[in-house]
């Protein structure tokens, strides 16, 4: 079966069969027409297919107009074949929809005016030429959307602004295959009733009336005669619509039944058995296509769009509400300045030495040395009550008494303003992440569901046990499904849900929960084109029991990857609790949603709250876009990132504080492109510039993980002396490219800003 399966996929069998089907196709559209002549769809199709197949096509017109099975005025048609074939194999190379759509609006003319004002001169068809070459370069522009938009996103965007064309684009085609008409079936009524079902089955009512009602046009607009049994088809749709909920083996003899009615009442008995047999054969044709889920390859607009356009530009107002709150708070708190504490020592002065009679010796004539003793006795009373130049104060006890009191006075004040001074600064921060959050819910608020989808999945969680749980079901940037689930079930059946949506979707998924209070969520997204496959491995110092570094590695909710490295102040436990706190906050936001610059804005507000100002931590963190494989890197006061990249070593820095020391530090940002197999090495400070070069050596000996994170921790202490004098931590991460996702890496990069760096494929 493997031999039999790989001699199909060879190119030696699959052109020829291609291109035996694209002759057929060029036979089958040539014999249709629309209003009596011939259908310029075959035109549109040559304009967007390689030139091997417009030939083909162009040769299955010939072959109909030879065996005189054409529609009339085929010689148009053939003659914009020729040119649209001519045009491609010139600019075979070309693949935009508008550039196909002009060249082929524009062969298709001037075959028209060849044929109209040299070969068949005054005949005084080139208007309806004209006119027929516009329609033929509109439809081979959306047939060319399409497929180029099915190929790279493996669906049709049904916007407001595409839908229509799309339904000309399918109205035509049916009006060309309704010119295959026998004396016992009409290949074009017939798959036209059998895509109305499938639509009706899996779009309710409102699809199938539509699909229905452009069936029954396009039967018209080849021939009244066809069209007359199709013309309650929109009805029978709409109410087989209603009926979806019936099982299969009952829907589909009530489609037929109410379908073979409403043609008998209209048509009666001159063309009743043909109707019959191409009834019959729709419905044999729709049991064998039902498993094929049309939501997969269309992107649809929600229910109530907007509703949830409306919420989401009310959020986005609420954050822009916010910030402006920020900016008024910070400007009224820079105006009211804080009262600096009067000097201790004046004070002092004024209240024990003003009417003493050695006033004048002690402050004019010993004014240095009196004012050094004054400040010595402020900051430590007790110790240097005994100074040299109070020895002959005649009001010692007084001055003693008076100086610890302003001593403890001024240390209270000090302590108020220093207060003061963070509380603004924080309560300034945290209406900053305020904004950033309502900012970000109005962007998730836009992510459209896929409603199919998610009723199949509500289907699955009922056939779980799992009423009280509610999901949805979306589409991600590059087209990939996620779902989340969220449910308060403590023996939720997560591996027999994901089985069953892997197989509802067709499409293997990673997931991961998440949970906060007694609600999980569960996450469950395609598998991406690029993952991050990592090894990490620390050592603490000798002097210690753990280790003050900690790192991590995980995916959100998209399958973004994520590697994360945080060294704390110093060694042990107390540099380990400012590590964990930034490492563990980072990732439950980032895997509740929250985007990776604000997370990294509430770890470092979140140290400023609950630890001291020496207690911080450096945080270097690393995300992959699973899709493009681009890579975003965060750093904050962290050690340099080494980026291995076709045998090339590249040192990425950025200058910015660690988290925890400033409320309004910034982390530096950089922004790298690589491909398959390039390597990450990120290490912690015990890690010294001398190791890069056997770092280098390392990666090239040894490309995995495992191995390169082992060799250099294992280097680290002889760059020491023999002996880690502090802890040790190296992540090595490597990118691989999925073989089960369709996503390359051929993507031009973004253009280059300040503080990225590039690395371009060679």
């Amino acid at each position: 079966m493997k031999r039999i399966g790989g001699l199909l996929r060879s190119e030696w069998v699959v052109m020829p069969l291609l291109f035996v089907i694209a002759a057929g196709s060029g036979f089958l559209l040539a014999s249709g027409t629309v209003s009596g002549v011939a259908s310029p769809l075959a035109a549109a199709v040559a304009g967007i297919c390689h030139p091997v197949y417009g030939g083909a096509i162009l040769l299955g017109s010939l072959i109909a107009y030879i065996t005189e099975d054409a529609a009339p005025g085929l010689q148009f048609l053939l003659a914009a074949l020729t040119a649209v074939v001519g045009v491609r194999i010139l600019f075979r190379e070309t693949y935009s929809p508008h550039v196909l759509g002009v060249m082929t609006a524009l062969s298709c003319t001037a075959a028209g005016a060849l044929l109209d004002l040299v070969i068949y001169p005054r005949a005084g068809n080139l208007p309806v030429y004209l006119l027929e070459s516009v329609l033929t370069g509109i439809a081979a522009y959306f047939l060319a959307d399409g497929w180029q938009s099915l190929r790279e996103n493996r669906r049709i965007s049904l916007d407001p602004g595409r839908r229509f064309t799309y339904a000309v684009c399918y109205l035509l085609g049916i009006t060309a295959l309704c010119g295959a008409d026998f004396s016992w079936i009409n290949v074009g009524r017939c798959i036209g009733i059998a895509f109305t079902m499938l639509c009706a089955r899996q779009f309710s009512e409102k699809g199938g009336t539509l699909c229905g009602a452009l069936t029954a046009c396009g039967t018209a607009l080849c021939s009244v005669r066809l069209g007359m049994p199709m013309l309650f088809l929109p009805v029978t749709a709409m109410l087989a619509g209603f009926l979806v909920r019936l099982p299969q083996a009952l829907w589909i003899p009530v489609f037929f039944v109410m379908q073979m009615l409403s043609a008998g009442v209209l048509d009666g008995s001159r063309g009743i058995a043909k109707v019959f047999v191409e009834v019959l054969a729709a419905c044999g044709i729709y049991a064998l296509a039902s498993p094929v889920e049309l939501y997969r390859y269309l992107m649809l607009s929600q229910d109530d769009p907007i509703s949830q356009s409306c919420l989401a530009r009310q959020e986005q107002m609420l954050g822009a509400a916010v910030q402006e709150l920020r900016e008024e708070a910070s400007a009224v708190m820079s105006r009211l300045t804080v009262a600096v504490p009067a000097d201790p020592v004046a004070s002092v002065r004024a209240q024990i030495c003003a009417d003493c009679k050695n006033c004048t010796y002690c402050w004019k004539l010993r004014q240095e040395l009196t004012e050094r003793a004054f400040r010595q006795l402020l900051h430590e009373p007790e110790r240097n009550s005994g100074h040299p130049v109070l020895d002959n104060c005649i009001r010692r006890s007084r001055l003693l008494s008076a100086m610890t009191g302003a001593a403890h006075k001024n240390a209270l004040m000090q302590m108020q303003r220093v207060h003061v001074l963070q509380s603004r600064s924080v309560t300034l921060e945290y209406l900053h992440l305020l904004g950033d959050l309502a900012g970000d819910c109005a962007g998730r608020r836009m992510r459209q569901c896929c409603i199919p989808e998610t009723q199949a999945l509500r289907g699955i969680l009922r056939r779980c046990a799992c009423e009280e749980a509610s999901c949805y079901v979306y589409r991600l940037r590059r087209g990939r499904y996620a779902a989340e689930i969220y449910t308060r079930q403590t023996a939720f059946p997560e591996a027999a849900v994901q089985k069953l949506l892997q197989r509802q979707l067709g499409t293997p998924l990673l997931s991961m929960q998440v949970q906060h209070g007694d609600t999980i969520r569960y996450c469950f997204c395609e598998v991406p084109a690029y993952r991050l496959e990592q090894e990490t491995v620390s050592v603490h110092a000798p002097s210690y029991e753990r280790c003050g570094d900690h790192a991590d590695a995980f995916c959100d909710s998209a399958g973004n990857s994520y590697l994360v490295l945080s060294d704390g102040m110093g060694s042990g436990s107390t540099a380990s609790l400012a590590a964990r706190i930034a490492v563990r906050t980072f990732r439950r936001m980032v895997c509740s949603e929250m985007p990776a610059a604000t997370a990294i804005r509430l770890v470092n507000t979140l140290l400023m709250a609950e630890t001291n100002t020496e207690n911080f931590a450096t945080l270097d963190v690393l995300q992959m876009d699973a899709d493009s494989g681009e890579m975003s890197l965060w750093k904050s006061g962290a050690s340099p990132t080494l980026f291995w990249h076709h045998g090339r070593l590249h040192r990425i820095t950025a200058e910015s504080f660690p988290v925890g020391i400033m409320t309004d530090a910034a982390p530096g940002k950089r922004r790298l492109f690589g491909m398959e197999e390039d390597l990450i090495v990120m290490t912690s400070d015990g890690i010294s510039e001398a190791e890069y070069p056997y770092i280098r050596e390392v990666l090239l000996r040894h490309p995995e993980p495992a191995q390169a994170a082992a060799e250099i921790l294992a280097k680290a202490p002889v760059f020491h002396g023999g002996v880690c004098r502090d802890d040790v931590t190296v992540i090595v991460g490597k990118v691989t490219l999925s073989n089960l996702s369709n996503s390359t890496n051929e993507a031009a990069p973004a253009p280059v800003k300040e503080g990225q760096i590039v690395v371009n494929n060679p």
